[in-house]
């Protein structure tokens, strides 16, 4: 009996130490489970409780280093992340970035998307702004519109240019500095040369002879400037004598209008009698041209009569004033033969 009451209890024991091991594992497993959960909460940002998110996109020409999983912000706050970075299908000069944002976060329709960083080593995020309070929600889904970021390459290449630039300037100023001083040594020169002894005694001696030629020439200039008044005298009243004729000028064809305009009526009726008259007269020529188109034969024939005619009158005539006995004499004495000298 006390064997068997030994092994009763040995049995006992060992059952409450499995089951306390199998509680401590359950209780290792159930906090390592916890562990892990908050770890993907926390450090992966797994949404365990599937809070709803929206997506919305914005496109850049520079990137700036955003990829998946970068920050979005809001106002400084973190409200989501970049969920994809790629060039844009449509045209592949830009970056197309969708960002996925917690629902209801306040982006609205003017806010800007930007890229920021946290400091000079910080990382680059993606930073919306604010926007106005009474401008409406943008939906979900849309476009943001952005800003673009100057990047330090196109500051410094910026500023290579500018000192380029001014290098070149200053270079290009040195040489014209330079031509500026050789033009102004040739000028003093020039005019030491024109100030010499020589030189000095040349020109007294041409204004002295300037002077002499001015008091000689001064009776022609007075007698000209008299003539010259006095012609600019007479100048008024011919300008009123051409302006007066110029009136009247203007008065004659106001005149010539005004009778024109009277007997319009009469020149009229003068211009279509002329007209008719030219018209008569225009018939007539063409009926005597059909005349004489039609009656040229017979003119001709009695034309070429005339001049028989003609011709037999003057031998009649020349006959009658060798022989005038020829009108009384039935035959006519015949011509005498010369002697042959037989």
């Amino acid at each position: 009996m006390g064997v068997r009451v030994s092994n009763f209890d040995s049995r006992e024991v060992n059952a409450m130490a499995q089951s306390n091991e199998e509680i401590k594992v359950g209780v290792v497993v159930a906090v390592g489970a916890a562990l892990f959960v908050v770890a993907l909460i926390f450090i992966g940002g797994v949404n365990v409780f599937q809070k709803k998110k929206v997506d919305y996109t914005t496109y850049f020409k520079f990137a700036g280093g955003l990829e998946p999983g970068s920050v979005v912000r809001l106002g400084g706050l973190k409200v989501g992340v970049v969920k994809n970075a790629s060039l844009d299908p449509l045209d592949n000069t830009r970056v197309r970035i969708i960002i996925q944002v917690a629902d209801k976060t306040p982006i609205r329709t003017n806010s800007k998307a930007r890229i920021s960083s946290l400091g000079f080593l910080g990382e680059n995020y993606l930073e919306v702004s604010a926007g106005t309070r009474d401008a409406p929600m943008l939906p979900p889904g849309s476009e943001i519109p952005t800003v673009e970021i100057v990047q330090i390459s196109d500051v410094f290449n910026n500023v290579n240019n500018i000192t380029l630039n001014a290098t070149k300037l200053v270079n290009d100023l040195d040489d014209r500095v330079l031509t500026l001083s050789d033009n102004a040594n040739l000028l003093i020169h020039n005019l030491n040369d024109v100030v010499s002894p020589e030189n000095k005694d040349h020109i007294t001696s041409v204004l002295s002879n300037a002077d002499g030629m001015l008091k000689d020439s001064r009776p022609h200039l007075e007698t000209t400037i008299t003539n010259l008044e006095t012609a600019s005298g007479k100048v008024p009243p011919t300008i009123d004598n051409v302006n007066g004729t110029i009136g009247r000028a203007d008065k004659l064809t106001d005149h010539l209008d005004e009778v024109i305009q009277e007997n319009r009526q009469q020149l009229h009726d003068t211009l279509v009698k002329l007209q008719a008259s030219l018209a008569d007269a225009q018939r007539m020529i063409n009926d005597l041209d059909d005349t004489v188109g039609t009656n040229r034969g017979n003119l001709d024939e009695t034309l070429e009569n005339i001049r028989v005619s003609s011709e037999n009158l003057k031998e009649l005539t020349d006959t009658l004033k060798q022989r005038p006995y020829s009108l009384i004499r039935i035959k006519s004495e015949k011509d005498r033969v010369p002697p042959t000298g037989k």
